[in-house]
């Protein structure tokens, strides 16, 4: 008798999509070190060939494992992204308890905002044509930083590869297709977002622990015996998946392993704030929230200016050297100088995010070359190698653009330089940017790197103004920086929240509410437990704090880890859901039922009621109508806090100072 085959489809790439909440918020942190991704030897069975199947499995596709696995793994992932490598313990981990019944096959969903990732896939194909896909796969998450042409060139010569052909093999457009037709299948199969994962085509989302894998393979086991009888190859596998995913499992065989198109596959999500830049379309009209006219004040003297005197529009771009959006907004600065000329005046303005390590010596390093009159020189270096910003590399850089070392190393490490670098980022946030990149065209914002056409429509229209009062230069932006804006960090809309029935501590007719919108699951969040006991240390008996569930629908231990909460809640008071609030995000990594099991245990429920109520999605309701009520109050993400029903959001991140701030601000 054949054994039966299971399908598991994981698809891994990079929860920064939309991942940890809120990603500008400058509460985050740099992302951990990804974890370095299994290594298994590839099986007799892998299919090298160029065209053709091995066991229901396209050839073109890597696999590794015995034919005969009861359990295929469709793993669908992005060798840019971080949480994609984290994912390798757990497949690592999986082949060691089935070490019989895995095989593991690739698939590609490089994301759109990230560079390298697609350029990498191809790489990674020219070498499984060579049957060496999975030793070039570790040498790219071993080395997810150096992802570029030159090191592609170097891991192939490393491995063992046919340098010659593997060089012809990057050029083959129908890898390139086959890379566009898998994320094409990812899109359309409920996977855009990550990590996602589709077991036996039954959708499931989060860099889950081992165990949770292991239940979703057995409940697929169950399944799969009871349809494959007489069935192998691709009929086994699609009966699996149909049984056990439903439509989804088909589409899932259908799009992936048999090659069927998507009738519309839809676009992958970008990074929330942070649209795609194309230099050649996007929507001809100005973005809703661009109408407004805020206080960007700009200094020749100090900032990086670029234009004639008799200007008609200032563009203040806020941007990152390290970020890869910052550089597609630069490619738009490219296209509007080209454009526009005379008529518009560049400024730069310094906002490295504290989670790109090597952002700040960057930004350090062009205001040493702007000093010497060659910022922008530097700029475009910086940007054409954003994956190189080395000590090494700003040197060389500065030494290629003929600067005179001694004083470009002195500026960069005057504590003045730094102290520029602060100011950009503070009146950034004076201005409300807090991620990257951020433009003003004439004051009026313009969040993400848009398509060039979105800049268009706005820069033509302060053209028009401009024109109208006959007024230009510098005179002319001043008045319009005199009449600015700045961000009140307590929005004036005042929000009726009914937070009846959610967990809350403090005074209950407390002048002051704190309505905190979060996720178990989102580190963001996890943050936010410190600044708000400080605040109301700060000012006893006068804060009540509420916390309003937002579980995020990829982050798949979220819900339950809020029905566990909820319960304790209910069952044992207020001092009991804070003590559950703070074990559940100090096991955040963890979480899964058997740390729900521990956690119920140490705070005194029974695990078999909290099982139960989360089977039966017992706080299903109250959830929903709190999720809804927060999306009527403008909650995008996690943490969302608003103070007596006005949305908070402080320029420098979730503070005791910021809190303290804000309440100051009530009184007025």
């Amino acid at each position: 008798m054949k054994k039966e085959t299971v399908l598991l489809v994981i698809v891994a790439a990079a929860v920064i999509a939309f991942g940890a909440g809120r990603v500008s918020n400058t509460i985050g942190s740099r992302p951990a070190a990804p974890a370095q991704p299994a290594t298994v030897a590839p099986q007799a069975d892998q299919a090298k060939a160029e065209t053709g199947s091995v066991g229901g499995i396209p050839a073109s596709m890597p696999v590794k494992g015995p034919e005969s696995a009861l359990v295929t793994i469709l793993e669908v992932s992005d060798f840019q992204c971080p949480f994609c490598s984290r994912v390798g313990p757990t497949i690592k981990e999986l082949q060691k308890i089935y070490p019989n019944d895995i095989k593991i096959v690739w698939a590609n969903q490089p994301l759109p905002f990230h560079n390298n990732a697609k350029p990498a896939a191809i790489a990674a194909l020219a070498a499984h044509k060579q049957g060496k896909f999975w030793e070039m796969h570790d040498k790219m998450f071993e080395n997810q930083q150096g992802l570029s042409a030159e090191n592609y060139e170097k891991w192939a010569k490393e491995i063992g590869l046919n340098v010659d052909k593997f060089k012809t093999d990057l050029k083959d457009a129908a890898i390139a297709k086959q890379v566009d037709a898998e994320q094409a299948a990812a899109n359309a199969t409920g996977a855009g977002g990550t990590p996602s994962f589709f077991i036996n085509g039954k959708l499931i989302q989060g860099a889950q622990p081992v165990d949770e894998f292991k239940k979703a393979i057995d409940a697929a086991l169950a399944d799969a015996k009871a349809v494959s009888a007489g069935k192998t190859g691709i009929d086994q596998i699609k009966a699996a998946a149909t049984k056990h995913g439903g439509e989804t499992g088909t589409k899932v065989v259908e799009y992936f392993l048999e090659g069927k198109a998507p009738a519309a596959a839809a676009e992958a999500p970008a990074r929330a704030g942070q649209p795609e830049a194309k230099a050649d379309e996007g929507p001809a009209v100005a973005p809703p929230d661009s109408f407004d006219v805020w206080k960007v004040p700009v200094d020749p003297k100090r900032d990086a200016v670029k234009g004639g005197d008799n200007f008609l529009v200032t563009v203040v771009e806020i941007s990152d050297f390290e970020c890869p959006f910052c550089s597609r907004g630069a490619n738009a600065m490219t296209e509007i100088e080209k454009a526009y000329g005379d008529k518009v005046r560049l400024v730069f303005k310094h906002h490295p995010l504290p989670f790109h390590k090597n952002a700040r010596a960057a930004h350090l390093a062009s205001i040493a070359a702007a000093k010497q009159g060659k910022f922008w020189q530097f700029h475009d270096k910086a940007f054409q190698n954003q994956q190189g910003l080395t000590e090494e590399n700003l040197v060389a850089w500065a030494k290629e653009l003929g600067l005179d070392m001694a004083k470009f190393d002195a500026v960069r490490k005057d504590p003045a330089t730094d102290k520029q670098i602060g100011e950009d980022m503070e009146m950034a946030g004076g201005i409300g940017i807090r991620g990257t990149p951020g433009f003003f065209i004439n004051g009026r914002k313009i969040v993400g790197a848009q398509p060039v056409p979105v800049f268009k429509v706005v820069i033509d229209e302060e053209i028009k103004k401009a024109e109208a009062a006959g007024k230009k230069g510098v005179a002319y932006y001043s008045d319009i920086e005199s009449k600015g804006k700045v961000f009140t960090e307590l929005n004036d809309k005042v929000n009726e929240f009914n937070v009846e029935g959610l967990p809350f501590k403090g005074p209950k007719d407390a002048p002051i509410t704190i309505v905190e919108f979060s996720d178990f699951q989102c580190p963001y969040c996890s943050r936010l437990a410190e600044p708000i006991k400080a605040a109301m240390d700060a000012n006893p008996g006068k804060v009540k704090v509420v916390f309003a569930h937002f579980p995020l629908s990829f982050h798949q231990q979220a819900k339950p880890a809020s029905a566990l909460a909820q319960m304790a809640f209910e069952k044992l008071g207020s001092e009991k859901f804070w003590e559950t609030h703070d074990l559940l995000f100090a096991a955040q990594r963890e979480l899964g039922d058997e740390k729900f099991k521990e956690i119920a245990g140490k705070v005194g429920l029974k695990w078999e009621e909290v099982d139960a109520a989360i089977k039966a999605n017992k706080y299903e309701d109250l959830i929903k109508k709190t999720m809804e009520m927060g999306e009527k109050g403008g909650v995008e993400g996690t943490p969302s806090i608003y103070i007596n029903g006005r949305k908070f959001e402080p320029a420098a991140g979730y503070t005791p100072e910021a809190f303290g701030k804000a309440f100051a601000l009530l009184k007025k």
